[in-house]
């Protein structure tokens, strides 16, 4: 199967309104949003965008669709293969590493914790959210981080599964919504 070219690479902070963009889509696909809600919801992933990706407390990476003709990069580069470029976004993973007690699974005290993963739904079925998440753990091996979470939804949870990732009964996450 052929599928059209996509590099991944780090998003830049002068792109806040094309990750929002993926990141409404991601409510949509999930169904989360209604009319009456969209523009405030927006306005406040702007507003976290803004105050958390110049500092890197937010971090996000991109698949970004290239004219193969123009590029010559495979599917799947590099943004060190493949540099900036700015063709159109179909795909987003974001992630925040943040310090926890260390313990006996985690004895540096610090998780990676993986959300907004999102792939266009035209571009999906392609391996980008794969590479996507490879390409965290990566980084996240990099940086000495020994454990990752995500909260799944139904479309993710066969990929987030065959990936190693698994639902601990005995540690259960639970919910409580206090606003």
């Amino acid at each position: 199967m052929t599928s059209p070219e996509w590099t991944i690479r780090q998003a830049a902070v002068d792109e806040i309104e094309r990750l929002v963009d993926l990141r409404m889509a991601m409510f949509d696909a999930m169904d989360l949003l209604d009319e009456e809600n969209r523009e405030r919801i927006r306005g406040d992933c702007c507003a976290y965008f803004e105050a958390t990706l110049p500092t890197e407390v937010f971090r996000v990476w991109i698949a970004v669709a290239l004219d193969a003709d123009e590029s010559g990069i495979k599917p799947g580069a590099s943004s060190d293969e493949a540099g900036t470029c700015d063709g159109e976004l179909v795909g987003s993973i974001g992630l925040v590493v943040h310090s926890i007690p260390p313990g006996p699974s985690n004895r540096v005290g610090k998780e990676g914790y993986i959300m907004n993963l999102v792939t266009l739904p035209d571009w999906r079925r392609r391996g980008i959210a794969r590479a996507l998440l490879e390409h965290v753990f990566a980084v996240l091996r990099s940086e000495g981080v020994p454990t990752a979470s995500l909260h799944a939804s139904r479309d993710g949870r066969n990929l987030y599964e065959n990936l190693g990732f698994k639902t601990r009964d005995e540690l259960p996450e639970m919910g409580l919504r206090l606003v």
